[in-house]
């Protein structure tokens, strides 16, 4: 199973033998800030291998002590009553990762007391460096005698040549992701039934069953990642058609929802909508079901903004062992909704209805339920999949909800007017794949004429003609597909704005793109909007967030430190030191560490630059005691003169922003500090590649 959240870099790698004939390795990428194809050289004849080792990464599942005990609690109950009326028990372990759940079998077995029943176990795993690690894990524990690892899949699997003949009677495995089936565990487990088993009398399956629930929920905070938002309600000129309003598409939208839920009301009870029995499943329709519930009864006044879908598994025959990714807020008891298990590698899944449905207390609706093999979909009322208004993603979730935010619309508004009050500006050009920005200026400015570049992705550039010529009004513009004399003078520019924001962009300074789009063309007659930008960090002690990247040494009194020394030296190799985040789904330790920390400012305006690097050196002092375990960075806009637009947060203790990444630099190993401890830092920003690097001085 791999950590969900981690950002697939494209990569082509060109090897070449060099005289010495060892072999080193080049790497070809897209420099995101500056535009550039650039070539790597990677001394690391394993780049590949490291690469895709480091991508396998998920201790946080590891560290999932719930599920760890609930599995373990499942095979040993499981493996107990079997041996008792049967002389040979079989077991597959489908996708063992570690070897974790194969130990636990190997070890449940061992505490039986009936001698006359044998074990054998088969454990699968198709990722071949992992199988490698689940060897090493299974004999540092001296468990080889018991465990067999294949390096194939389970419908790979053949009866006579791999597991000689001798069939399974139980299955155990976790193929299973935010919306339960993404893995693929339904033709997991129905292929392992038809080709591998006992029969189905005699068979277990760990765990037994699922259900999948649904809860009726109304949240303007969920809407803003979902539906685009007129710029007014009043005196609109420039209004967005219902067709450009979900430019997200209707794909699953997964986050921990525990971590917002003071801004979801649910508006009715759970309702399970999908059940899985895992040894019978049926494959007749491909894995596809769909069905109308009807006479769901709302409990409150509101409205239905969005669906919060989570899961629930029978880990035994008989239900007594459960487990699941149930929201916090739906526990009757006090203590379990605050000790809810924090966990990343399952979280949960928020769909949205066609359009929002208004209801009140007792109101009863339908509810459509659709899935595949992979993937689900719901709705209010009668829908047929795909739905008629299906979109696909031309933007993501945490753009829409940068496109919907009233704080950062309201600063845009003040910097525009502040910026067209003082000075002359009749023509403007506009770089990046945001749609609020021109949008505003020629909603409050259309007499000036205003040239839009959008070459990066040419489905925004046609939705934004669209939403324009749905205008009541005539408007001033011309959207260009490159910067070349073709198609603009230069000359004749008055001002260049930016929002800034690139669909491709992944870290926060990774919107820099448009500096260097314009370091050729630009002037000293021309205003830039924004000027300047500053790179910022704060100390932080995330409640949870860091065990993502911490060793795991023990799981359940197993060694597991070969995963580990694997993994960790993998990440080291290929993997950069500051990771994408969205960091209000992450809670941390209040007050914070530290203040926030300004790193590197970058005057936009000076082009000279471009060939220099900025260090700096300082120390991050520490205001409060606790443990250190990440550092968080972001990039903040100068758009005008005191108006200052974070991607981070404004101040100390402030919620992140939700419309944007931050950097995260989570430490190998927590620092507990103390009120006055300093910690010493290196930052620079190489205005020529323009790659902000981090680093902390042992």
């Amino acid at each position: 199973m791999f950590l969900k959240r981690i950002v697939y870099f494209s990569r082509k790698t060109l090897h070449l033998y060099l005289q010495s004939s060892t072999m080193s390795t080049f790497t070809s990428r897209i420099n995101m800030v500056t535009g550039n194809n650039e070539w790597i050289f990677v001394d690391d004849d394993d780049f590949d291998y490291n690469q895709e080792l480091a991508r396998s990464a998920f201790a946080d599942m590891l560290h999932d002590h719930e599920r760890n005990i609930q599995y373990e609690q499942a095979i040993i109950k499981t493996i107990q009553t079997l041996s008792k009326s049967t002389k040979k028990i079989h077991v597959l372990d489908i996708g063992t990762g570690t070897g974790l759940l194969s130990m636990m079998a190997a070890r449940a077995f061992n505490q039986t007391i009936n001698s006359s029943c044998s074990l054998r176990i088969t454990a699968c795993e198709v990722f071949q460096p992992m199988a490698k690690i689940a060897k090493k894990c299974i004999e540092k524990n001296a468990l080889s005698h018991c465990i067999r690892v294949i390096d194939k899949r389970s419908t790979e699997l053949d009866l006579e040549n791999d597991l000689q003949g001798d069939r399974i009677n139980i299955i155990v495995a976790e193929v299973f992701d935010t919306e339960l089936i993404g893995e693929g565990a339904l033709r997991t487990f129905s292929e392992a039934c038809k080709h591998l088993t006992i029969d189905n009398e005699n068979l277990r399956i760990i765990p037994a069953r699922a259900t999948i629930y649904v809860q009726l929920v109304q949240s303007s905070f969920l809407q803003e990642f979902h539906t685009l938002k007129n710029l007014s309600e009043t005196n609109q000129k420039i209004k967005i058609p219902d067709g450009c309003r979900h430019l997200a598409g209707n794909t699953i939208f997964d986050l921990n929802a525990n971590e917002i839920k003071n801004y979801i009301r649910p508006l009715s009870k759970p309702i399970p909508v999908f059940d899985f029995d895992f040894k019978s499943l049926n494959d007749k329709t491909n894995f596809t079901k769909e069905k109308i519930l009807e006479n769901i009864q709302c409990d409150y006044d509101g409205q239905i903004d969005a669906f919060v879908m989570w899961w629930n598994l029978d880990m035994d025959e008989q239900g007594e062992i459960q487990l699941g990714t149930i929201p916090s807020w739906c526990y009757d008891d006090k203590e379990k909704e605050e000790n809810v298990q924090w966990r990343e590698h399952w979280i949960h899944a928020i769909y949205y209805p066609q359009q929002p449905k208004i209801v009140k207390a007792k109101d009863q609706v339908s509810l459509y339920c659709f899935h595949d093999e992979y993937s689900l979909y719901f709705d209010v009322g009668i829908s047929p999949f795909p739905p008629k208004s299906f979109t696909p993603t031309f933007l993501s979730r945490s753009a829409v909800a940068g496109f919907n935010n009233d704080n950062r619309r309201n600063k845009y508004i003040q910097a525009l007017e502040k910026s067209f009050s003082n000075t002359s500006i009749n023509r403007c050009l506009y770089i990046g794949d945001g749609l609020l920005l021109p949008l505003l200026i020629l909603e409050m400015y259309p007499n000036i004429e205003l040239i839009i570049l959008q070459s990066s992705n040419i489905h925004l550039a046609h939705t934004l003609e669209e939403i324009l010529t749905n205008s009541s009004k005539q408007l001033n513009y011309r959207i260009i597909p490159s910067l070349d004399k073709e198609n603009i003078d230069f000359q004749t520019i008055d001002m260049i704005l930016s929002e800034p924001f690139f669909t491709k962009s992944i870290l926060p300074w990774d919107n820099l793109h448009f500096y260097y789009l314009i370091q050729q063309y630009h002037h000293s007659n021309i205003k830039l909007f924004p000027s300047k930008a500053r790179i910022r960090c704060i100390a932080l002690e995330f409640d949870n967030l860091y065990k993502i990247r911490s060793p795991v040494n023990q799981c359940c009194q197993f060694d597991l430190t070969p995963f580990d020394e694997q993994i960790l030296q993998a990440s080291l190799n290929v993997d950069a030191t500051i990771e994408p985040q969205s960091l209000f789904e992450y809670s941390s330790k209040k007050p914070t560490l530290s203040s926030i920390i300004d790193l590197i400012e970058i005057d936009l305006d000076k082009i000279s630059q471009k060939n220099k690097i900025e260090t700096i050196n300082l120390d991050i002092p520490f205001n409060v005691d606790g443990i250190c375990n990440g550092i968080a960075f972001w990039i903040d806009y100068q758009l005008e003169d005191n108006i200052w637009l974070t991607t981070g947060i404004e101040n100390e203790n402030d919620s992140w922003v939700n419309y944007s990444k931050q950097g995260v630099h989570l430490l190998l190993k927590p620092i507990e500090i103390k009120t006055g401890m300093k910690l010493s830092i290196n930052a620079a920003f190489d205005f020529q590649q323009g790659q902000f690097s981090f680093n902390i001085i042992s």
